[in-house]
């Protein structure tokens, strides 16, 4: 991997993709391994996106939904290499069961650094930090170039994959795509860390008492009302606790795209953790020592722009489980909607079984040579509750970034109407061939 703070080296690749986080990551290694010339543009200053930003403590959707004791990987492919070297290097803890669903508990910051060493194996692969995307270049059905404000040259590219946290490519491109009115968006949440505190281990009854401490302290005017949902979690460190808190923002005002809105919500995170710190202290036992050890300030938003592709994921797709002839990859998480600060509402597929996440979904129908990865895929704002998650995100950025080789090496320079269980099949066997299905 070439790492460029500033400038890429030249202007001409394969393929593009952009943002950084488990999606893009995953696709531009899938794309490197298959020799493509290969450049990740990534907003930030490093790799992993909201979970190194916003410290995201856990990783969901990588096992089936399942009362087995043993925990079933949903995909193969780089999903499990990924866990695999999370477990191997200590960089994470689990599977942890909660209720009928399995997550890894990580350390945000060795999974940022096990992403960075992960593109440094790929000769292919050039990483450049720091950049925004400034412009789209199209022509016709096709996406010729794009500018960043880091690169005097447009940078071209045969195919390219959006795996930014709110669609940019696409949106500049001016691909066709879908948002929630503002008032049914997910809410944003904050998580930060407590440390120095009295718990061996975060069970099931420290959670509880702390919640009843909480409570009692929003009854009696200690704590504002918006901690009613505050959920604390392990992060494997034994005198410390990650804690979660969904914003309340204020009706039809709430934006993702917004900066007066996310500067005002993150005020009010720091304001609620400090609060919160506060009470612990005063009022809870084994808490008097408590302070805030990992924040980075800022909430992070669970939804925004999602891309139109050639097939709409929807949320009965989710709940039957559905199969599709063109399918790369699964989806094996419950549908999440956060419409409000008091707590996910929560629907499980049926009889728990796994969703196929069709190569259609991850194509745009307005672009022939534009791939989607993470959140940004083709689907409904329900279905989207299910497939935003970690676990998922690696799996579909992989199968974007092996669309995205089919694509270049097609003497068409897309994937045809019609052809997409064709070129599917080869993908969902890289995913999903490792694993027992």
């Amino acid at each position: 991997m070439q790492t460029q703070e500033q400038t890429p080296s030249k202007s001409n690749y394969d393929a593009v993709i952009v943002g950084g986080g488990s999606a893009g990551v995953a696709a531009a290694i899938a794309c490197a391994r298959e020799g493509l010339d290969t450049l990740l543009i990534v907003r930030g200053s490093e790799l992993g996106g909201n979970i190194s930003q916003c410290l995201v403590h856990s990783i969901s959707g990588l096992y089936l939904i399942s009362g087995d004791v043993v925990p079933h990987p949903a995909n193969g492919g780089f999903a499990l290499e990924f866990t695999e070297r999370l477990l191997k290097t200590e960089a994470a803890m689990g599977p942890v069961r909660m209720n009928r669903v399995d997550v890894l508990v990580q350390e945000p910051q060795l999974f940022s650094l096990q992403c960075t060493r992960l593109c440094g194996k790929e000769k292919n692969l050039t990483v450049v930090f720091n950049s925004t995307l400034r412009s789209v270049t199209s022509d016709g059905a096709v996406i010729e170039s794009l500018e960043i404000d880091t690169q005097p040259e447009p940078i071209r590219a045969a195919v390219f994959v959006d795996a930014s946290s709110d669609a940019k490519l696409s949106f500049l491109a001016g691909a066709d795509y879908e948002e929630a009115d503002p008032a049914e968006l997910h809410r944003a949440a904050y998580i930060f860390s407590i440390g120095n505190v009295n718990l061996d281990d975060v069970d099931d009854d420290s959670r509880f008492i702390l919640s009843q401490k909480i409570v009692a302290g929003i009854r009696d005017g200690s704590l504002d009302p918006q901690l009613a949902a505050a959920v604390i979690r392990p992060t494997g460190l034994a005198d410390e606790s990650s804690w979660t808190i969904d914003l309340e923002s204020e009706g039809d005002h709430y934006s993702p795209l917004n900066p007066e809105c996310l500067t005002r919500l993150q005020i009010l995170s720091c304001q609620l953790a400090a609060q919160l710190e506060a009470y612990l202290r005063a009022s809870v036992e084994g808490f008097e020592k408590c302070l805030i050890t990992a924040s980075h300030g800022q909430s992070t938003a669970r939804e925004s722009r999602r891309v139109s592709g050639r097939y709409c994921l929807t949320e009965n797709d989710i709940l039957d489980g559905v199969e599709f002839e063109d399918a790369v990859c699964r989806s094996a998480w419950p549908i999440e909607l956060r419409e409000s600060v008091r707590g996910p509402k929560s629907k499980s597929p049926k009889k728990s079984k796994p969703c196929d996440i069709p190569l259609r979904a991850l194509i745009s129908k307005d672009f022939d040579n534009l791939l989607m990865a993470g959140r940004c895929i083709s689907a409904s704002q329900q279905a989207q509750g299910a497939l935003r998650v970690i676990g998922t995100s690696l799996a579909v950025g992989q199968a974007a970034g092996l669309a995205a080789v089919a694509i270049k090496r097609s003497s068409l320079g897309t994937i045809p109407l019609g052809e997409e269980a064709v070129v599917a099949a080869p993908i969902h066997e890289k995913i999903l061939s490792n694993i027992d299905r």
